[in-house]
């Protein structure tokens, strides 16, 4: 599918964090080595610009890797400066930002809003106070629901990162987490399964083994629940799992795959076809002729066929017949 909307990355690693949280390492998860400078954010723009292919209709820049509203406010405003440029030259059409929930006030916003920031998304990690707390964040889910409400005052679209899988986290917490997020109607989200990172404190309680990471299944399964609380809601989920990494090396353990949300998304139509066998319920040996949505083709289907397979095996079918159809909803063909 063409692409039709672009992000550019600006990454400020660290920048603006009052924490350090047991699972982060920015450096090793953007590639940057500090702090950009002016020139820096102008050509990574100019170089995206220049690659942008005609399906395209949007274009963001994004601040990524820090605490943005964190930041010295001289430094926020260099950097938004930067960016602003292309946005009055008509070359980009909005700047997003990711920042801390604790670092949100009126005053704050008010500097965003001066340079044509539309979108601030909360590392919110999880809604759960003890996994807070376990993680290093600093601050409370009570600071998510006031930033957010004092976003959506000022008129900013909104974003949250969960983060299943962190010590002290359970596949319980993790699917609340989504239902709180779900209940503040942000305009996105992201999830990120809790990968052991090298350079971390994570990783010290990973080796002394005070910490065990979710297992690929597992992360997958439990986003996949995450991800349908969000999509039944209308909220996009525009990131699943962590980018490619340039090192892979600097993974020590964890649920780290470049294809995570395709497997994610995969996992959450097998499961809608799961509840409607089970609610057709096939016989022993039978055939099932399937209609699947044709947008969603390839995620109903599988990787290598993996989703039509188990299916099969699990409820003992001679095989399953699948057709692409103009439909929203999968359904069986009598």
């Amino acid at each position: 599918m063409a692409k039709t909307q672009i992000t550019i990355p600006v990454f400020v690693p660290h920048s603006g964090c009052r924490h350090s949280c047991v699972f982060c390492n920015q450096w090793k998860v953007s590639g940057s080595s500090g702090q950009p400078a002016v020139e820096d954010i102008e050509q990574t723009v100019k170089r995206y610009l220049s690659k942008v292919p005609p399906t395209v209709k949007r274009v963001e820049i994004a601040f990524f890797g820090g605490s943005f509203t964190g930041i010295e406010e001289s430094k926020q405003q260099m950097f938004l400066r930067a960016a602003e440029g292309f946005v009055r030259m008509g070359l980009v059409h909005a700047i997003r930002l990711s920042t801390r929930p604790d670092c949100i006030d009126n005053e704050k916003l008010a500097l965003l809003k001066e340079f044509s920031v539309e979108t601030v998304e909360l590392g919110v990690q999880s809604f759960d106070n003890s996994v807070l707390a376990a993680a290093g964040r600093g601050h409370t889910a009570l600071d998510v629901y006031r930033a957010m409400e004092l976003l959506k005052g000022c008129g900013f679209r909104t974003g949250i990162q969960l983060m299943p899988g962190l010590p002290g986290d359970t596949r319980e917490r993790s699917i609340y987490s989504a239902d709180e997020a779900v209940r503040l109607m942000p305009d996105d989200a992201r999830i990120y399964p809790c990968v052991v990172l090298a350079g971390t404190r994570l990783e010290a309680m990973y080796r002394s083994g005070e910490f065990t990471p979710l297992d690929l299944e597992e992360a997958v399964d439990i986003s996949a629940q995450m991800y349908s609380r969000f999509t039944a809601n209308g909220i996009s989920v525009i990131r699943i799992g962590l980018h490619p990494l340039e090192n892979s090396s600097s993974v020590i353990d964890g649920p780290y795959h470049t294809a995570m949300g395709f497997m994610v998304k995969s996992r959450y139509r097998r499961n809608v076809l799961d509840s409607l066998l089970a609610e057709h319920k096939p016989g022993h040996g039978s055939v099932v002729n399937l209609a699947i949505p044709r947008s969603f083709c390839e995620e109903y289907i599988g990787l290598r066929r993996g989703n039509m397979d188990y299916l099969k095996s699990r409820y003992s079918l001679a095989s399953i017949e699948y057709h692409a159809a103009d439909t929203d909803r999968p359904f069986i063909i009598a």
